[in-house]
């Protein structure tokens, strides 16, 4: 049941309704909702995943007793091995037959026809880090099963992020009964919803076509082809991605929960550690919770300090997909994350701090490490090492002399597209004060009249075949 489908915008209308009509029945309202959220994926599949939730919940209930750590471990092991089992025994099978050299012919066996369980990734990481806060005291337990249920797989988020944390969520579970509807809550989520569709439906869907024309070829490109592609493509990305968080904001907004934001305009960020606090933020704080810090974080010498971030970084690009690929995507923002803390001690060192203040150095940051993470997201789409490896290459050795004229309307588009981030950057940070400023000084004859034309376009984009959220797949 995908966001931007006319079924799934029924179902939420639905469960609105019943959920301000009986305020105390909610938690089972959304314990049914969730329930017919993933039936609706398929009936196999549901099932592992209620069975998995629930013997994590049974096994976690001994988290503070005489052999929490055995509970730790036990609750731990379950979710990896679903997770490893469905995800990545696969990839693992492949790459022994290519190392031993022996054919296990896999095509013929029941991994060929395996399917990833729609957010196994997402429910995963919760549940760990669930089971960890519990274990070392920092978050009080879910009271019911129907509660830890609620929590992971509340049909808002689970799909495809953000990840939840116990901390900030039971809270709210708990005090699900007495929350009021509120009409600036309802504006809210639905401005929310309204963007995440337009990012969906108007610029996502639209740009796939083009990039997978061009990654289908991605052998034979040219220099400024293959940046026209990988472009497209961190746009389409964050585009797809970003307005499923949006939404999945929205919905927690409309049914008064409150749902973190996922994204902050990250193609804006001038290093780095700035993009990861940026792109994908609850990811980005669960890799740093749950992997860096217990690693020793930054508390250890430099160089393991930096062997962390590589390793926690290597670990986010598996985390994605069961691909070579992915995993050289995680390893090179590793050293992307590295190279800045090298080059912060550099600038510390030369006495030049200052010159990070000026805006025009500002600027360049900005283009320079938006380029940069361009050129990691060919290792995220391109199909082997060897296509994503052409890419690059072309992408670094051409020249700029020599750029077809039809690449001249890409680039353009391109421009565009910054712009139109930029102007999503200025938006979400003057918010409040911009929806104040419409709603008091545009007449409500004009208001109503972009509501019908925005209404009308989203509508007529709801109808036909409609792409799935690109990270369904992780």
């Amino acid at each position: 049941m995908l966001f931007h489908t006319p079924i799934f915008l029924g179902f939420l209308g639905i469960v609105f309704c019943l959920y301000y009509f009986f305020p105390r029945l909610r938690l089972y309202l959304l314990t049914l909702a969730n329930i017919i959220f993933y039936l609706s994926a398929g009936v196999a599949y549901f099932f592992v995943f209620i069975g998995i939730v629930t013997l994590s919940y049974y096994i976690s209930r001994g988290l503070l007793g005489k052999y929490g750590k055995w509970s730790l471990i036990g609750s731990i092991s379950l979710v990896l091995g679903n997770l490893l089992f469905f995800k990545y025994s696969l990839f693992l099978l492949r790459n022994v037959e290519k190392v031993l050299g022996i054919g296990l012919n896999l095509q013929s066996t029941f991994w060929a026809d395996l399917v990833l369980p729609i957010g196994i990734s997402f429910y995963t990481f919760q549940i760990i880090a669930y089971v960890t806060d519990v274990y070392k005291r920092k978050l009080e337990p879910a009271k019911s099963w129907i509660e830890f249920w609620t929590f992971i797989s509340l049909f808002i988020h689970s799909a495809a992020g953000p990840i939840l944390r116990g901390k900030e969520f039971l809270p709210q579970l708990r005090n699900i009964q007495n929350l009021k509807f509120k009409p600036t809550g309802f504006k809210l989520g639905i401005a929310y919803i309204t963007m995440g569709l337009a990012k969906k439906l108007l610029l996502a869907d639209q740009i796939a076509p083009e990039v997978n024309a061009f990654f289908a070829r991605s052998a034979e490109l040219s220099g400024a082809e293959a940046w026209v592609a990988a472009y497209l493509f961190a746009f389409q990305i964050y585009m797809d991605f970003s307005a499923y968080s949006d939404m999945a904001v929205g919905i927690g907004h409309l049914l008064g929960l409150r749902i973190d934001l996922n994204f902050r305009t990250p193609y804006l960020s001038a290093n780095s550690g700035e993009f990861w606090r940026r792109w994908h933020i609850t990811l980005s704080g669960w890799i740093r919770d749950y992997i860096y810090i217990p690693l020793g974080g930054s508390r250890v010498s430099k160089l393991r300090s930096y062997a962390n971030l590589v390793f926690a970084m290597t670990l986010s690009g598996l985390w994605h997909g069961a691909a070579w690929t992915f995993i050289i995507w995680g390893l090179y923002h590793g050293f992307l994350q590295v190279g800045h803390h090298i080059y912060k001690g550099w600038i510390q060192k030369l006495g030049w701090e200052k010159l990070q203040t000026s805006r025009l150095y500002r600027v360049v940051a900005v283009f320079v490490f938006f380029h940069l993470v361009v050129i990691g997201w060919v290792f995220f789409r391109a199909q082997g090492i060897s296509n994503a490896l052409h890419m690059v290459k072309v992408m670094l050795t051409m020249n700029p002399l020599h750029i077809q004229p039809a690449m001249y309307e890409y680039l353009a588009f391109v421009a565009a597209l910054f712009l139109l981030h930029m102007l999503e950057a200025y938006i979400v940070k003057r918010f409040s004060r911009l929806s104040l400023l419409w709603q008091l000084k545009v007449p409500a004859l004009v208001r109503a009249a972009v509501y019908t034309i925005i209404i009308i376009v989203l509508q007529y984009n709801l109808e036909g075949e409609h792409n799935s959220f690109i990270y369904f797949q992780f």
